[in-house]
């Protein structure tokens, strides 16, 4: 009896877990879009208007930004300090290999990283704005799209894990 009780509940515990991580994943990927976000406000401005090499602007745009997004732009900076023949797309890649799987990104950010890694760099200042402009723009309407996703599926994955765990139990007994 109380070994059913103990085992029970441990698969709440784990189903109830399992559907937080997964709720608090999706909730996350907004606030790191956000910051990505914020990033590039402030990558443009060190690229444009102050004129700093772009291992400097990218160190110095982590500033008003926090956790594995910092991280990211931060280990790019460092790749490019520490490699002077690395392209700043082969210095993205490495970093997003380096820190993907603490991001709670899906595949249209890390397409945009990509492509943002592959055309710092590559023109002159007004051409980088109009560029870093653009991400900006797509990164926003992914950032809206994923508002609404965590607005859907949060409470849905912890119900789930719940109700799942409860589910299996009813199984088991």
């Amino acid at each position: 009896m109380w070994l059913k009780l103990l085992g029970s509940l441990l698969i709440i515990f784990a189903g109830t877990s399992i559907g937080c991580s997964f709720a608090n994943r999706c909730s996350e990927r907004p606030k790191q879009i956000r910051h990505i976000l914020n990033c590039l406000a402030s990558l443009r401005s060190y690229i444009n208007y102050a004129a700093i090499p772009l291992p400097e602007a990218l160190k110095l745009c982590t500033n008003s930004t926090e956790g594995v997004i910092r991280d990211l732009f931060e280990g790019m900076s460092g790749i490019l300090e520490r490699t002077g023949w690395i392209t700043p797309k082969d210095a993205m890649l490495q970093a997003i290999a380096l820190f993907e799987k603490n991001m709670a990104l899906d595949k249209p950010e890390l397409e945009m990283l990509v492509l943002l890694g592959a055309n710092l760099g590559t023109a002159d200042h007004t051409e980088q704005e109009k560029f870093l402009s653009m991400i900006q723009s797509e990164l926003e309407k992914i950032e809206q799209n994923a508002i609404k996703l965590r607005d859907q599926n949060v409470k849905l994955y912890r119900y789930l894990g719940i109700c799942g765990s409860l589910a299996v139990i009813i199984c088991l007994v």
